[in-house]
């Protein structure tokens, strides 16, 4: 029965499983020793597939195609081997390193693709007497003898080596799946050593058939062990790399080890360090050393180089006679904490009097348990600022409690914000978001605009308070400014417009009121006649003629010109029409300015809603057209009557 077949098959399909299992590597999460043990197993594939096509080669051409495969395997995987395992062990191989070391595997390769040609690698004949192709040659070349096998087997056995020798400076958790690997590595060495010194049929090789019986124990390794998830991180670089000093010590109390940090802060290399006693090391400073060696418990040191340092002492737990009695001393530099706290201290005195002294009001506050068992928020300190700010006396505002310090802040706001600011403090005093609000505290003339910080600190909390009154007061004068007609003080255009339509949406749906729409028929040639200056005041006293006629909570607004109109809300028809006879009588009344009588009367156009228009737009298109209306009429007629300057919209 033909074997070739099946066996070719089996290398086939375990070929493709090294390549499926280094893929998996190469494009999983970037891991220690991932990609170059993914590369490794893509590599044995292509040995496996050199060796599978071999079987099945029918053609010296086919058969040449597998022998290059299988070169290809047996040139990269010793380098490949090596960057793997150095990465495995917390080392690295540079990339002009890997470069250097290719050259040899890459020529082999070459040689192996061309070998027809100059014979480097092998030499014929390429088949036995019965025809068959011959796996190994009866007679290997000169670059095969003298460079490539003697660099192949140096380069694994180094790998190999690098393993065995770094197992002992690996914990014990990851040295299991090291030395598994190692005994792993040894079968398909020994296989190839065993085929190349002749053992064993020169028409098959059997080297690929060992790499695929590995196969499952190496799945095995990557899958179930985890071997990857678990890649051994050496005693030495853990202990090097630490952020703090170590120094270990023997049962003499004598140093044999310093990481660098340690060298660092002692200013001594470890070479001059080993076994000198620890006095000698940390000098006279060396007493809270053997205080923590003695005690057990951490100690505070000053060294002689001004250094604080935090020391712990901890045995060394080992069932070898050269560890035992051993100690390892770690140290934490303190020396920034200990200079900053003591800066703190002598310049408490100073923080107090900037805090005394500061404009801001600073506020305390403590949960302090009471008679009933209950604790309560109250302050504990405020300075002279925050009594001033909230108009209580420095002593009172220490008996408050928190809920009624924020009642007090906000005292000037309306309930509806007041109650905002009230649930966003007890969420911060729960360990919510800090509070940064503006409140306003007291009413009138006495009424502040503070901008108060509730900061929870630990257990206590800190509230302050920043006068804002003065910027606030320039910024409703700017936004005043932005809205106001500067000449007359009623709102402009924009300002009309923007609380017309605000009064418009927020009124019940059954609401009713009116709009005038105002024109000083007679103030062009007043203003040509007399100049701006009488113009202005002329525009002035009819601003504040509006305002008698009309009540305070009507909106009253100049859009330009010659021109008023006022939104008056909540009225009838009939008590819009006494509004505006009214307005109107009053604005024909003469003008006295700088000693002349000037006449100007009005002609104004009223527009009701929601009978004429329910919105500001519309209202104002109405009124506009009734007042074009009464000035068309009276437009050449003398004597006109104030009762005639009246117009409905339609």
């Amino acid at each position: 029965m033909d074997l070739n077949l099946p066996l070719s098959v089996l290398l086939f399909a375990s070929s493709a499983a090294y390549a499926a299992l280094g893929f998996r590597l190469v494009l999983a999460k970037r891991e220690v020793g991932t990609l170059p043990l993914g590369a490794l197993f893509v590599v044995m594939g292509f040995w496996v597939l050199g060796g599978a096509v071999e079987m099945i080669a029918d053609s010296y051409y086919i058969f040449s195609i597998g022998r290059t495969g299988h070169f290809i395997g047996t040139a990269l995987l010793p380098l490949v081997a090596l960057v793997c395992f150095r990465e495995y062990t917390g080392s690295s191989t540079s990339l002009h390193a890997m470069i250097l070391l290719a050259v040899i595997p890459f020529v082999s390769v070459v040689f192996a693709a061309t070998n027809q040609y100059h014979e480097f690698m092998w030499l014929p004949p390429m088949t036995n007497a019965t025809g068959e192709f011959l796996t190994r040659p009866e007679t290997w070349g000169r670059w095969f003898m003298f460079v490539h096998a003697p660099y192949s087997y140096g380069l694994i056995s180094v790998a190999i080596l690098i393993l065995i020798i770094r197992s002992a400076i690996v914990p014990p958790a990851h040295r299991r799946g090291l030395l598994i690997l190692v005994a792993a590595c040894q079968v398909p060495l020994l296989t190839t050593l065993a085929y190349d010194l002749g053992y064993g049929p020169d028409t098959v090789s059997f080297v690929p058939f060992a790499l695929a019986a590995m196969l499952p124990i190496y799945a095995w390794l990557i899958i179930g062990g985890r071997l990857i998830e678990f890649a051994p991180l050496a005693y030495e670089t853990v202990f090097q790399n630490m952020e703090d000093p170590v120094v270990v010590i023997d049962d003499q109390k004598r140093v044999i080890g310093l990481n660098r940090v340690a060298e660092d802060m002692l200013c001594i290399r470890e070479a001059d360090a080993l076994r000198l006693p620890l006095a000698d090391v940390f000098g006279q400073g060396s007493t809270g050393v053997f205080d923590a060696l003695n005690t057990g418990k951490p100690q505070k040191m000053l060294t002689d180089t001004g250094r604080f340092l935090h020391v712990r002492a901890s045995p060394i737990t080992s069932t070898k006679s050269s560890a035992r009695g051993g100690r390892v001393l770690m140290f934490r530099d303190v020396s920034d904490v200990e200079r900053a706290q003591s800066d703190v201290r002598k310049s408490e005195k100073l923080l107090r009097t900037l805090i005394d002294h500061s404009v801001n009001g600073i506020v305390r506050l403590r949960w302090i348990r009471g008679d009933s068992g209950m604790p309560t928020l109250r302050c504990i300190f405020a300075n002279p600022a925050a009594a001033e700010l909230l108009s209580v006396d420095e002593d009172d505002l220490q008996e408050y409690e928190a809920e009624e310090l924020i009642q007090l802040a906000t005292s000037g706001m309306d309930e509806r914000d007041r109650s905002e600011v009230l649930k966003l403090s007890r969420r911060a005093l729960e360990g919510g978001p800090t509070v940064d609000r503006e409140v306003v505290c007291g009413d009138g003339a006495r009424a502040r605009w503070l901008r108060m910080i509730l900061v929870p600190a630990g257990d206590d909390v800190t509230i302050t308070f920043m006068d804002q009154t003065d910027s606030k007061a320039r910024e409703i004068q700017m936004e005043s400014m932005a809205w106001t007609d500067p000449l007359t003080g009623v709102l402009n255009r924009r300002g009309f417009e923007r609380d017309g339509a605000r009064h418009l949406s927020n009124s019940q749906d059954d609401a009713t009121g009116a709009l005038l729409f105002i024109d000083l028929n007679e103030f062009k040639p007043v203003n040509d006649r007399y100049g701006h200056e009488v113009g202005d005041q002329l525009l002035s006293i009819a601003a504040q003629r509006l305002k008698k006629s009309l009540r305070s909570c009507d909106i009253i607004g100049r859009p330009g010109g010659d021109e008023f109109v006022a939104l008056v809300p909540d009225v009838t028809d009939e008590v819009a029409d006494r509004l505006a006879y009214r307005l109107s009588e009053a604005l024909e009344q003469p003008y006295v300015i700088d000693g002349k009588t000037l006449k100007c009367a009005a002609s104004i156009g009223l527009a009701t809603y929601p009978k004429n228009a329910s919105t500001l737009t519309g209202l104002m298109r109405e009124a506009d057209q009734a007042m074009y209306r009464a000035k068309a009429r009276c437009r050449g007629t003398q004597n006109v009557h104030f009762a005639d300057l009246l117009e409905k919209a339609i």
